[in-house]
């Protein structure tokens, strides 16, 4: 069952839905992508690998639920601070890229999020050079 704090998703699930969201993107689901998520998410918000497993389970119904990206971003553009945006968006090109190939339709997504989230192209770019640079 989702977790709901009075009425509304706590963060942590909406930015789960977008790195679930992400590695089906490119019309395929790898399970390299899915323990990147849940590595993220443990380390991003501290949680036990029982905690990740239902948080990723919750997300992945919330982003089955969605009809548009603009449900979890305009949340997160009223909640998130803009080095937290930044951290997520690092945190989707690892995902994306976490399979060692970069997928156009993720390539995609991650621009509309970060447009959606008001990240730069210039802030967008850095930080897949910086999690490419990371992988070599």
């Amino acid at each position: 069952m989702e977790r709901v704090l009075e009425g509304r998703e706590p963060p942590e699930l909406t930015i789960a839905a977008l790195l679930v969201e992400l590695t089906r993107s490119d019309f395929t689901t790898s399970q390299v992508e899915l323990d990147e998520v849940r590595r993220l998410l443990m380390e991003r918000f501290g949680l036990e690998e029982t905690a990740v497993q239902a948080l990723v389970a919750d997300a992945s119904a919330r982003a089955d639920r969605a009809v548009s990206l603009h449900e979890f971003t305009h949340r997160l553009n009223r909640e998130l601070a803009d080095s937290d945006k930044l951290e997520m968006i690092e945190m989707l090109w690892r995902v994306s890229l976490a399979d060692g190939h970069l997928d156009k339709h993720e390539e995609q997504l991650i621009k509309r999020i970060a447009g959606l989230l008001h990240v730069s192209d210039r802030d967008r770019v850095r930080l897949k050079l910086k999690v490419l640079e990371g992988q070599a």
